[in-house]
């Protein structure tokens, strides 16, 4: 599972919001570019997010970090520009206008983030947190009101701490081979865990160094774009559980004399209390496993633990680990130090969600004697190496927090804020776009193969587009360049895809190709003029639905005549209204609107109506996963909420033809099969909604069967039944009472709390025939 939903939730706002369509694109594309980002933008960029990622054991993460940026560079081709630009990815075509070059140019643009996931909150976490924040602030003024001369007593401590911290010497090993999760050295001598994670496992990393002294080791937990919540470890809560450090040296000149490292002490800024393993973490086994201080790294137990949390809002920071030598090390010529962290707090799948590892970190190592974990964030640190008059007002609030804790005679203060961060918001994950600091170098690849690269190239568009006027374009101006009027497809593109969605077709039959391989367009001025008209009014979606849906063309009726048929089959003419089956998630939808059991709140996570439990365990899935059935409300949400994994799509969805999600996809199949006949009889979900439907129609309809049939009809087909209709539908009753009557066929049991009757015998009756208008052609077809 991954966790995108408040993505979807910005996508619902943008349109209920009518958000002018290019900037939904300036938003998506580069919304944490913007001058004044906000949240909201930064979720945008879940767009580009979406592509399909592989933990497997022994992948090499930057093939499928390029996997998905070509898959992003295809979203942007057939989603916004209406173009098949993939094509281009491996060679120049000979009558495509966009060549290979040109295509890596663009590739530029999005070739310089993170792959991140960032911390958001929903509007009532933002509230709560704001609120947190203005409370704190209160105590804190009032504190300074408190202690006039706080500022001097402040610097007097910073003065006492600044010389408090012995010397390190970062100490860059390496690479860990035991196979698996896969690690980086980068410039700082840090390590960055990619890949594959493994739930449990031990890591060695080996170092040379030429320090001839040595009295303590040390553990830099940093902070990273790449990781979840902005790390340091790779758990999905961006934390990890050190369930054992572990070291052994030999001199460098004598590398066969290998002893292990004993410590006497070790030290860390956070030491959380002992607490249970969390739930995310179980492992399918008897064992106990806790985390708490940093003491449990250290004690010979793989059962515990030390983890940094120490609460919401303040664990994912940089932090450190100091563990002091029994016996110091010494020899002229330096040593060789293999540092082993074990790592057994996982669950019990290997993967993104079940991890508790480390994410970024980084060793060290002191001859100074006594060392221990610095206890002052690293985030003051760095604003103490900044002169007093330099310091912006809110550098100053970051001292600050820290150094009241440290005041004696605030004991008291400090735990009401103390319990007051308690109650800080977890937030969710959201992956995101964001923009690395030092430009990686974009290189065209030979047949698309990246390793195969060959020249560099710079950021550009295609010379049979627009134009892109800045010198020095970055992925803010791409994003605008997109959504600029003079782009001769993107409003095409929108208007092409919305005329789509209304008849079924749209006015170019091959909306993710608007070029000379594409379909001619049946109407090439109807479009142009949409295109301009949807501009001209602002890019508002809503403008456009409005004005196509009270159009005479859309309005027409859909009957059709012979003649009328054997010259247009497709309605290609436009001579008649549209009539076609709708979208698999607007089947389910109606099912549950005509069965009274729609929710209709809007927002929130993904749910997980009823599925069967085979499909997601092996064979049916590669690995196994988990489907925990929702059994309230949340059971009969709009299906744009039902959770899908791409490997194992909903079978519902998926038998009424929606697409898995591998690649971008602009244009639906439509089939018609037995199996949606089927789905909608048998499906549990849809038999729900049948005896819903039979509920709500004897306990909110007190007349005749006529007029019951006539009540449950027009909540299926939004019309009047006709008396033919009538008198077969009558016939059907007649037949199941008789039925059920001669015990030839068994009322069954219900299912729900709206579904309680005295008379089961006629809910019984009255539930086979809402599924039969559940599953007429008609209560599923647009018309």
């Amino acid at each position: 599972p991954r966790f995108v939903w408040m993505y979807r939730q910005w996508v619902i706002d943008a349109f209920n919001d009518d958000l002018p369509y290019d900037e939904f694109i300036v938003d998506q594309i580069a919304g944490d570019l913007l001058p004044h980002a906000t949240q909201d933008t930064l979720v945008a960029t879940g767009f580009l997010r979406n592509s399909m990622i592989n933990e497997e054991g022994g992948i090499d993460p930057e093939q499928f970090r390029m996997e998905a940026m070509f898959d992003r560079m295809d979203a942007i081709g057939k989603g916004i520009l209406g173009l098949t630009i993939q094509c281009a990815q491996c060679h120049t075509h000979k009558y495509d206008p966009l060549t290979h070059v040109e295509y890596y140019r663009l590739f530029a643009f999005l070739n310089n983030c993170h792959e991140g996931a960032a911390t958001v909150y929903t509007r009532d976490q933002q509230h709560q947190r704001d609120a947190i924040i203005a409370e704190t602030a209160r105590i804190e003024t009032s504190l300074k009101a408190s202690l006039p001369d706080w500022q001097a007593e402040m610097q007097a401590w910073e003065q006492s701490v600044s010389g408090e911290q012995p010397q390190w010497a970062t100490v860059s090993p390496q690479l860990d081979a035991s196979g698996g999760q896969k690690h980086y050295v980068l410039e700082d001598g840090s390590i960055l865990a990619a890949g594959y994670a493994p739930t449990k496992h031990t890591t060695e990393f080996t170092i040379e160094t030429k320090s001839p002294a040595i009295t303590a080791l040390r553990l830099e937990l940093l902070n990273d774009p790449n990781l979840p919540h902005n790390g340091p470890g790779r758990s999905i809560f961006g934390l990890f559980a050190l369930s054992e450090f572990r070291a052994t040296a030999a001199p460098l000149d004598h590398p066969d004399q290998q002893t292990e490292l004993k410590f006497v002490s070790a030290s860390a800024d956070a030491n959380p209390g002992e607490r249970p393993l969390d739930a995310t973490f179980a492992d399918k086994t008897n064992n106990v496993r806790v985390t708490g201080p940093i003491g449990y790294a250290v004690d010979g137990n793989d059962l515990t633990a030390w983890t940094p949390d120490i609460g919401p809002g303040r664990s994912n920071v940089p932090h450190n680990a100091v563990f002091l030598l029994e016996t110091p090390l010494s020899n002229p010529a330096g040593f060789r130090i293999t540092f082993r962290l074990a790592q057994m707090h996982g669950g019990w799948n290997s993967d993104d969600n079940q991890n508790n590892n480390l994410g970024r970190f980084r060793f060290s190592v002191t001859d100074a004697a006594s060392a221990a974990a610095d206890p002052v964030p690293a985030a003051v640190r760095a604003v103490l190496q900044v002169p007093v008059a330099e310091r912006s007002p809110e550098q100053i609030d970051t001292v600050f927090h820290y150094w009241r804790t440290t005041v004696l005679s605030w004991q008291s203060a400090n735990a009401t804020l103390e319990s007051l961060w308690q109650t800080h918001p977890q937030g969710a994950s959201q992956l995101v776009l964001l923009e690395r600091d030092e430009t990686r170098a974009t290189q065209r690849l030979n047949r698309g193969d990246f390793l195969k690269p060959a020249e560099e190239v710079t950021r550009g568009v295609p010379a049979f587009l627009n134009s892109l006027p800045d010198e020095k374009p970055t992925r803010l101006s791409f994003a605008r360049w997109l959504a600029d009027r003079n782009s001769p497809t993107t409003a095409r593109a929108l208007v092409n895809r919305v005329w789509q969605s209304y008849f079924g077709t749209g006015l170019i039959s091959t909306p993710e190709d608007l070029g000379v391989q594409g379909d001619t367009p049946s109407h090439p001025e109807l479009l142009d003029w949409l295109a301009v008209d949807f501009m001209d009014n602002g890019w508002s979606t809503k403008h456009l639905h409005r004005l196509i849906a009270t159009s005479a063309t859309y309005r027409q009726s859909s009957n059709v005549t012979p003649e009328q048929f054997a010259r247009d089959p497709d309605n290609r003419l436009l001579a008649r209204g549209p009539r076609f089956r709708v979208a698999a998630e607007t089947v389910r939808d109606i099912a549950l609107a005509a069965s009274g059991l729609l929710q209709e709140h809007i927002g929130g996570p993904s749910v997980h109506p009823p599925a069967p439990d085979f499909l997601f365990a092996p064979p049916a899935s590669y690995g196994p996963k988990t489907w925990h059935t929702d059994t309230g409300a949340d059971r009969y949400r709009r299906a744009v909420y039902t959770f899908r994994f791409r490997s194992v799509p909903y079978p519902m969805l998926q038998n009424f033809d929606a697409p898995n999600g591998d690649f971008a996809c602009v244009r639906r199949v439509r089939s018609n099969t037995p199996l949606q006949a089927l789905t909608l009889l048998n499906e549990p979900l849809f038999v729900e909604c049948a005896q819903s439907l039979a509920s709500a129609t004897l306990t909110q309809c007190k007349g005749d069967d006529n007029a019951r049939i006539a009540w449950a009809f027009e909540r299926c087909v939004s019309r009047a039944p006709k008396p033919e209709e009538v008198a077969l539908l009558r016939e059907f009753l007649v037949e199941q009472r008789r039925r059920l009557s001669t015990g030839e066929l068994d009322a069954q049991p219900l299912i729900g709390e709206s579904t309680k009757t005295d008379n089961a015998a006629e809910l019984a009756t009255y539930t086979a025939l809402a599924r039969v208008l559940l599953n007429l052609d008609e209560t599923v077809t647009k018309d």
